[in-house]
Formats: C-alpha cells, sequence, structure tokens
C-alpha cells in the first residue's frame, strides 16, 4: 500500500475508532477539554497580566520620554539649575531640555464625581509599611495610607456628592520653546484638535498658576478650560487654572489621563523644588550613535551626575517585578497541571474500557505503532481544542488577573496603566506552545501502555485484573525518588535572583505527590473497608469494592485533586505564616501613637515634605513628647533602584523598636551608625546584594560613590527593593538636608492617641493638608494591604481546585456509565435508587478524604520551599513558621462536601437507571451472555 493509502486508512481507523468515541463519551469529553481549556487560560491570563504590568508603565515611559535620546539627572536628588551652565557642551550632541517630572496629588474641586485613592508613582517607596520598616519608628508609615485615608483615618473610596476630590496626577514641567522638539501637546478644542503655535503655548503657560490637563481627565470630572483645581504638594496647597486641554496622544495617553503639563518654573514652585530639575532630557542629531555618545557623554560628566537612556528604567522596572512574574507564572502552571492530569486520565480511561477493541484491532493486523498514534492523535485532539478555547479565555480571565496584578505591583513597585493587551499572534501561539506538546506528553505513558498490552489478553481482560489486585513497584520507589531529588533541589542557590531550583523542588514534590496516589489507595483498599462496612453498611461495603477494582483510573483524578489541595495548603501555610509574621513585626515596629504625612504616597518623594512649621505645630502639643522623621530618595544600586532614608537615631534609640537580624545587639550597632556615619539596611538589601553586617556598601550619591559601613540588618517585611537607612545628619552630608515625608509622634502615658489626634488637626488646620493617623488605624490599614496583595494566589488556586473537582466528578460519572450493568444486577436484587445514590456519594467522599490526607502532607512538605528557598531567595524575607490549624481544620470539611456534592449528578444518573436496565441483564442471562456481574 502506497504511504497516501496508509494515511487515509489511519484517518478512517482514527475517526472510527477515537473520533466517534470522543462523540460518544462527550461529557468526559468536554470535561476534559474544558479543564485544559481553562489550565491554558490562566497561563495565558497570568502572561497578559505580567505583560500589562511592565506594559502600562512602559508607555509611560516611552509618552513622557518622546523623542529623548538620553537623560542626564543626579541620584535621588535632581540637578542643581546653577550645574546646568556647566553642562552646555551638551549641545554638541543636539537639543537639551531641562525637565521637572514627578507625581502629586491633584484636588478638583466639589463636584458629584467618584473619589480616586491616589496609585504610588516610579519614585514612591512601597505602600503601607515600607516607611514603617526603614526607620522602625514608623515615620513614613502612614504615607501607606495618606491618600487611602481621610484625615481622620476613614476610608474614602466611595462616592462623593459634593466634595472634593483626589487623584494622583503625573506632572511635567518644561520649558516649551525648547521642548517642543522632545514631545508632542495635541491641544484640544471640544473633540477638534486645536492648532497653536510654540510661542501661543507658551502664552497658555505665561501665568505662573496654569496648568494644561488632558481631555480624559476634564471629561472625567466635568472640567473646562479656566475652572480651578488645586495640587499638593507635601502640605501645601497651590491653587492652579486650567488654561488648556492635550488631546489623546504624547504624554496625554500617560496613567489613563493622569497628565498635567506646567511651565518648567511654574513647575518648580508647585513642588517645592525652586533651583533645581529632575533630570535633562538630550535629543541627539541625526546621524549620531547613541551608544558612543553615551559613552562620551559619561566620561565628560562630573562625578555624581549620570547618564542612562530612558528605556533604562524600563528595564530596572522589568528586574524589580521579575521574581514577582516568576512566582506568578509557576502558579499558573499548576492549575494547567491540573488539566494534563485529566487528558492522562481521559486517555487512561479509555484505554482500559476499551482493552477488548484494543486487541481487536491487533488481532486484525494493526501494529504497536499504528495504537500509540491513534491514542495520542485522541490527546492532540483533546489539546488542541483546548487550546482554541483557552487563548479567548484567558483574555477575558486576564482582566480579573490585571486588576489583581496591577494592584499589588502599584502597591509595592510603581504605577502604571494596566490594561489587558490585545490577544495576538503571540499569545495564542504561547497557548498552543504549552498545551499541545504537554498534551502529547500527558497521553504517552497510556499510549505505549495500550501497546504492549498482548491482543489475546487484553481480549480477556487479564492484564486489567492484575492490575486491579497489585500495585506496580514504580508508584512506591518513584515517590521517594522525587521527594529526595526535590529535597536536594531546595538546597540550590537562585539563578539570576530567581528561585528557578526552588520552583524545580515544588515540581518533584508535586509529581512525587501524584505518584503517591495509588500507594495510598491500595492502603486504603486494605485498611478502611471494614470502617465503611460498619459505618454505612451494604452501600459502604460496595463503594470500597468499587473504589478498589478502579484504582488505576481514579488514580489520576485523585492525585489532580490531591496537588491542587497540597498548593493550597502549601499556599494558606505561607501566607498565614507571613501574615503572622508581618502582625508580630508591625507590633513590635510601630510603636508611636500617631503617625502623620503628607498628602503623597510614599516617603522618597522630595516633593512629599512636611515643612517645619507643621512639625513645630504638632511638637508644642502638651500630650506630644517625641517626634521622628522619616525622608528618603530612590537611587540606583546593583542594577535596581533601593530607597535611601533618614531618620532621627537619637529618637529611634530612645522610643523606637527595630527589630534585628544581625549583630544580636542591634541596638548598639544603631548608636554606633549614628556616630560614625554608618548605616542599617533591610534583610532584603543584604540577601539581594550579599552585603550584611561589617561589611563597606558604595552608595551613589551627587558627589560621586561614597563607602559606608554597614552596622545592623534588620527585619522588613515592606519591601523587596532593600532600604538603606542613615541618620539625618549623614543623610545631609551625603545628598542634602531634606525635610521629612512622614512623622512618627509619641505621646506621654496615658494620653488619648484618639483626642490628640483630632485636636493636632484642628491645630493644623484645613490649609494643612496632611494625615493624621492612629497606631490601630496604620496597623489595620498595613493587613488590609498584605491581604490584598495575596488575592491573586488565592484565585490561581481556587480555579486549580475547581479544574480538579470537575475531573472526580467526570472520572465517577465515567465509572457509573461503565458499571451500568452492574447498577443493573443491583436493582434487580432489590436495591433502591436511593441506596445507590447514597453508594456514589460516599465514593466521591471517600475520594476528597484521601485527595485531603495527600494534600496536607504533600502541602505542609511544600510550604517548607515556598517559606525557605522560594520567599528568600525571591523577596529576602526570613517568614517564621505558623500552621493555620484553624483554616485547614475548615478546608478539609470544605473539601471533603464539596467533592461529595461533586459525585450529585453521577449519583443522580445512577439512581435513574430503570427496571428496564435490569430486564437487558436478565435477558442477556437468558440468552447465554454472562456478563462478568451478572447473576
Amino acid at each position: 500500500m502506497s504511504s497516501a493509502g496508509r494515511q487515509r486508512s489511519l484517518a478512517r481507523l482514527f475517526r472510527a475508532f477515537i473520533v466517534r468515541d470522543l462523540r460518544r463519551q462527550r461529557l468526559r469529553s468536554v470535561a476534559t477539554v474544558a479543564s485544559l481549556a481553562v489550565g491554558v487560560g490562566v497561563v495565558v491570563a497570568i502572561q497578559l497580566a505580567n505583560a500589562s504590568s511592565v506594559r502600562g508603565f512602559s508607555a509611560a515611559l516611552n509618552a513622557v520620554a518622546g523623542r529623548t535620546s538620553l537623560e542626564i539627572a543626579v541620584p535621588g536628588v535632581g540637578l542643581e539649575e546653577t550645574r546646568l551652565a556647566d553642562l552646555g557642551w551638551l549641545r554638541e550632541y543636539g537639543l537639551v531640555s531641562p525637565v521637572i517630572d514627578t507625581d502629586v496629588l491633584l484636588e478638583v474641586g466639589p463636584g458629584p464625581r467618584s473619589v480616586g485613592i491616589p496609585r504610588p508613582g516610579p519614585s514612591a517607596a512601597p505602600a503601607g509599611a515600607r516607611g514603617a520598616a526603614a526607620t522602625g519608628a514608623g515615620s513614613s508609615a502612614a504615607a501607606g495610607v495618606d491618600a487611602a485615608t481621610d484625615a481622620g483615618g476613614t476610608a474614602r473610596a466611595e462616592t462623593a456628592e459634593r466634595a472634593p476630590v483626589l487623584e494622583a496626577i503625573r506632572v511635567l514641567g518644561v520649558d516649551i520653546l525648547r521642548d517642543r522638539p522632545f514631545r508632542d501637546y495635541p491641544l484640544v478644542d471640544g473633540d477638534a484638535p486645536r492648532e497653536v503655535t510654540t510661542e501661543g503655548f507658551l502664552d497658555l503657560l505665561t501665568d505662573p498658576a496654569s496648568v494644561i490637563l488632558t481631555r480624559p481627565f476634564t471629561s472625567r470630572h466635568g472640567l473646562a478650560v479656566g475652572d480651578q483645581v488645586a495640587l499638593l504638594a507635601g502640605d501645601r496647597t497651590v491653587p492652579l487654572r486650567v488654561t488648556g486641554i492635550l488631546g489623546d496622544d504624547g504624554p496625554a495617553t500617560v496613567l489613563d489621563g493622569n497628565f498635567a503639563l506646567m511651565d518648567l518654573a511654574a513647575a518648580q514652585w508647585a513642588v517645592g523644588s525652586l533651583g533645581r530639575v529632575d533630570r535633562v532630557d538630550v535629543r541627539l542629531r541625526d546621524g549620531v550613535d547613541v551608544s558612543t555618545a553615551e559613552r562620551e557623554i559619561a566620561a565628560r560628566l562630573p562625578a555624581g551626575i549620570g547618564v542612562r537612556r530612558p528605556a533604562t528604567r524600563g528595564a530596572e522596572v522589568e528586574r524589580m517585578l521579575s521574581a514577582f512574574h516568576f512566582n506568578l507564572t509557576a502558579l499558573s502552571l499548576i492549575a494547567l497541571l491540573v488539566g494534563l492530569f485529566l487528558v492522562y486520565n481521559t486517555v487512561s480511561v479509555s484505554v482500559i474500557t476499551r482493552r477488548g477493541e484494543i486487541g481487536m484491532l491487533r488481532m486484525a493486523g494493526a501494529t504497536r505503532r499504528v495504537v500509540v498514534v491513534l491514542f495520542l492523535g485522541e490527546a492532540l485532539v483533546l489539546g488542541t481544542v483546548g487550546c482554541v478555547l483557552g487563548a479567548p479565555l484567558g483574555w477575558l480571565m486576564a482582566h480579573g488577573a490585571v486588576s489583581l496584578t496591577s494592584s499589588t505591583v502599584s502597591q509595592f513597585w510603581i504605577a502604571s496603566s494596566a490594561a489587558v493587551p490585545p490577544l495576538g499572534p503571540e499569545m495564542i501561539g504561547l497557548a498552543f506552545a504549552v498545551g499541545i506538546p504537554l498534551s502529547l506528553v500527558a497521553a504517552a505513558a497510556p499510549a505505549l501502555e495500550a501497546s504492549r498490552v498482548p491482543p489475546l489478553a487484553a481480549v480477556r481482560e487479564e492484564h486489567d485484573l492484575a492490575v486491579r489486585t497489585r500495585l506496580p513497584r514504580r508508584f512506591v520507589v518513584g515517590p521517594a525518588l522525587l521527594f529526595l531529588l526535590g529535597g536536594w533541589l531546595a538546597g540550590r542557590p537562585p539563578v539570576g535572583g530567581l528561585p528557578v531550583y526552588g520552583m524545580l523542588a515544588a515540581l518533584a514534590v508535586v509529581l512525587g505527590a501524584a505518584m503517591l496516589v495509588p500507594p495510598v489507595l491500595f492502603g486504603f483498599r486494605r485498611v478502611c473497608g471494614p470502617l465503611l462496612a460498619r459505618w454505612w453498611r451494604v452501600e459502604g461495603r460496595l463503594a470500597h469494592a468499587n473504589l478498589g477494582s478502579a484504582i488505576p483510573r481514579l488514580s489520576i483524578s485523585v492525585a489532580a485533586l490531591g496537588v491542587s489541595l497540597a498548593m493550597m495548603v502549601a499556599i494558606a501555610i505561607m501566607v498565614g505564616s507571613f501574615r503572622e509574621t508581618v502582625v508580630y513585626w508591625v507590633g513590635q515596629t510601630l510603636q508611636a501613637d500617631l503617625f502623620v504625612s503628607a498628602a503623597r504616597r510614599g516617603p522618597a518623594s522630595g516633593r512629599a515634605a512636611i515643612s517645619a512649621e507643621s512639625e513645630t505645630i504638632i511638637a508644642r502639643h502638651p500630650e506630644v513628647m517625641a517626634i521622628d522623621g522619616f525622608a528618603g530618595v530612590e537611587v540606583p544600586y546593583g542594577g535596581s533602584s533601593i530607597t535611601v532614608g533618614a531618620g532621627r537615631f537619637d529618637v529611634l534609640l530612645e522610643h523606637g523598636s527595630l527589630q534585628f537580624k544581625a549583630p544580636a545587639d542591634g541596638r548598639a550597632a544603631l548608636a554606633r551608625a549614628g556616630r560614625t556615619g554608618g548605616v542599617v539596611v533591610s534583610e532584603a538589601f543584604s540577601l539581594k546584594h550579599g552585603a550584611g553586617a561589617g561589611d563597606t556598601m558604595k552608595l551613589p550619591t551627587p558627589r560621586g560613590p561614597v563607602p559606608l559601613r554597614i552596622e545592623a540588618v534588620y527585619f522588613d517585611y515592606s519591601s523587596d527593593r532593600g532600604i538603606v537607612v542613615m541618620d539625618a545628619a549623614t543623610f545631609a552630608r551625603h545628598f542634602e538636608p531634606r525635610r521629612p515625608a512622614g512623622l512618627t509622634v509619641y505621646l506621654r502615658p496615658g494620653a488619648d492617641a484618639t483626642l490628640v489626634g483630632d485636636e493636632l488637626r484642628a491645630a493644623l488646620g484645613p490649609g494643612r493638608r496632611l494625615f493624621v493617623t492612629t497606631n490601630g488605624v496604620l496597623r489595620a490599614t498595613v493587613l488590609r494591604i498584605f491581604d490584598s496583595t495575596f488575592a491573586i494566589t488565592y484565585a490561581l488556586e481556587a480555579i486549580a481546585i475547581g479544574v480538579a473537582m470537575y475531573g472526580i466528578a467526570a472520572t465517577l460519572l465515567t465509572l457509573v456509565l461503565e458499571r451500568r450493568h452492574e447498577i443493573a444486577t443491583l436493582r434487580l436484587v432489590g436495591a433502591e435508587r436511593r441506596h445507590l445514590r447514597r453508594m456514589i456519594l460516599i465514593e466521591a467522599g471517600v475520594l476528597g478524604v484521601v485527595a485531603q490526607a495527600v494534600g496536607l502532607a504533600v502541602g505542609a512538605a511544600l510550604s517548607l520551599i515556598l517559606i525557605y528557598v522560594i520567599n528568600v531567595q525571591s523577596f529576602g524575607w526570613t517568614i517564621q513558621f505558623h500552621l493555620p490549624v484553624g483554616f485547614l481544620a475548615q478546608a478539609t470539611v470544605a473539601i471533603v462536601a464539596a467533592t461529595a456534592l461533586a459525585g450529585l449528578y453521577p449519583a443522580r444518573l445512577a439512581g435513574r437507571f430503570a427496571l428496564a436496565d435490569a430486564e437487558v441483564v436478565r435477558g442477556s442471562t437468558r440468552g447465554g451472555r454472562t456478563g462478568r456481574f451478572a447473576t
């Protein structure tokens, strides 16, 4: 027969042997395709969400950068205008434009609008307790709650009918005469473009109180040209007037339109940066090579001034987010793994239930290769349909994933206008690249098993009987080897800052758990039979017999659910341990009674300063005993950004309480740092940069790199980027004197913090936009931010568990359909529908108990890898182990109950078997055909 003829014959055989069976077993096929589609969809959704978090920031970066080739800046503090004259030689390379680029709050006047909670900008330190960790006094911790709470500490996320609206907004201050070649500013008049010359544009910005906003922002808030708004920088309020509206192009596309354009001098005044610019943008002349210019300019710049490309900031953000995205991707693969278990299960069930047909095919001349190709073809069909459905499903799921990931990213790293990217060829290709190969791998083992069965033994079902009664040795040796491999991998160091070996260790444990299920089921068959008979009598005995005879086909479904439950248990233990550690850390670290912060998130913003007058008003209160403050800047270090903070070490030593990791006498080290100009660093900084107590670091400053001795390392759970803290006097020497962004206020013993807070707000008056928060409100906010951060991990695990339970229901349904004659026989001998329903529900409940037992044991092992390997290598956090016994007990009851509910439909189906089926059995018996279960 020719090659084409063989292919046509194989195609006809595939349609008759595989496609027809898939159609006949529609429910099982749909269940497998659905689970695989969900798994593929979760992977695609997380990749889209990961891309969107960086994509939003990169889009904003590119829009603001415009046609800028290079940026000249000083780490953390900006560039003094007096030094610009010395940089006049930059014009040899092209055009230059000094820029103010910062994030502030904009207050829109009364009107029925939705209150926006400000988001931290790229220069902001992490939210929540991040600042509290930096000094131990919590002086900037309130910065994490300032914009999310009003002056009374009450959440302001609801809609206000006639209240001012606060929104975080990116302000770009430029010299419009110099800047027009760099960026496009498309003015509009209503919906029509408005043509304005450079001189006309200059007229719009002549007034120091003028600001140009975007069409999306003005439309959202009902603003028009001539309306009044107010800019909040620190505790100052600067009134502004809208003089123009930008269309949807260029920088106006930043952060959903939250962008404002101002004159350079006006912006310097408004944000409190007189005499300084944030950077100088350089647009190279045509024909000038960027790399060559960057190298030459770097060689000519004075010490402390650096040059970089705008894209470098995007690369830094990607490095900062790499561990977060890596871990999310690994979690998303769990849902796909569960779907692949079900592909394996589907093909295995197909092989087990059709041994007779396989034997007849072999006896008719089909080779082993043909049998393998047929069943791999079945997996290919299931995988293809799953990927076709999974790609668009992932795009839909990405909308929820983006909101969860962007919330976490905004809280801890950057602000980005996260939006779901379009479903392009790249993501569709990813769906098929992940789903198809893994589906074929999942089906390879049962396909090979089918090809190895002798034809006569397959017809007689001899091999099937042997599998039912004996436990293959590989199911005992395999898990042990995989668990040993996992232990070895867990001891390996990170790769490029990512816990690659830790994830491989977790995968080894997961696969070991899957292989552990058959021995557990065989052990259950031997041990638990009398218990089921005692508790549920005949139904229990029948359930035990049914489960014991179907171990090969049950193992995969139970393994899928067991793996999902193990991940849920591991994450529950990890999150519970982390939360308990944070609760203890917050309780020990936040010792102050009140926290005062400027109306701007993030202690690292120089524009969030609290004035000396405001601090004096607070200090004069008779119940105030001491005040600490925290100021900070962000500087590049080791390929990413770190926060360099300034605190008052004398106040911290007397009233604060940092939790030190090294040395043993941390307070003495802190005192030494204050005297000698040393620093203390967070644990995350120490682990990421390999620097401990006693080491010397070279810190970038406006005067060049400065060697500083690390005196101590303290525990911190607020920022994984790393924090370096020095005394305020040391900070002023290396950077500049800076007003604090947050204050921690210690009251006299017995003082009522709530009452004192109210009195301080009254004393400060409405003109000073400061947020006064009590210790209790701040702690509650820290924990709320913590809980929202881990919301996506629970969502991913819920999806995986749902898919696995779907697989349990599909497997039980398959067993019911295969045992139709057995159930008919039971009806024939007097069993009622309720007895049959109870039998199936007992089977489902037992599977839930076994899966949960595996999940608890393996989840505890996985949690150790998550806590002591993956988290430490990803974020630099040491977490104290805590077992959430109450949650695990409730989850166990819920899982067993839910699994039993998953058997409701198969139970109802079994109960609907009428006596007509029994007549079929009776007729078969009279005709001389005795089935295996006929009587």
